[in-house]
């Protein structure tokens, strides 16, 4: 298993948090087209640019990280900006500089990171 972070911009912020919530709901009931569907639409709003794709063992390295100085830390679809300022906090930016680099980029662009488990064979990281 893979996981996309990617940079959501503050245009998209309303609808990618509406498509999150229906992303869960489809996951709860086990609603497979419609997880693919709206899936493929968040990745539609991502930015390319400020995307990685990520093992999921070192993206739990870092929840990890964050949790240690936040107990109560929670990593959603889509991840705000009170949470995005929590995994700054942290001080994760040394050991997971190219994460860091898109959770900064998205505080500048007050925007959001989608992160976003999926099957892949290769990871950037």
């Amino acid at each position: 298993m893979k996981i996309k972070i990617a940079l959501i911009s503050s245009e998209h912020t309303n609808k990618a948090q509406d498509l999150s919530s229906k992303l869960q709901n489809a996951m709860e009931a086990g609603e497979m087209a419609a997880v693919d569907q709206l899936t493929q639409e968040l990745i539609s709003l991502a930015d390319s640019e400020y995307s990685l794709s990520l093992s999921e063992e070192y993206w739990q390295q870092l929840i990890e990280k964050v949790r240690a100085t936040d107990d109560d830390f929670k990593s959603d679809y889509i991840i705000a900006k009170p949470q995005l300022k929590t995994i700054i906090a942290a001080s994760v930016a040394e050991s997971f500089a190219d994460v860091s680099g898109v959770i900064e980029q998205a505080l500048k662009a007050d925007g959001v990171i989608l992160q976003l488990p999926f099957e892949g064979e290769e990871a950037d990281v």
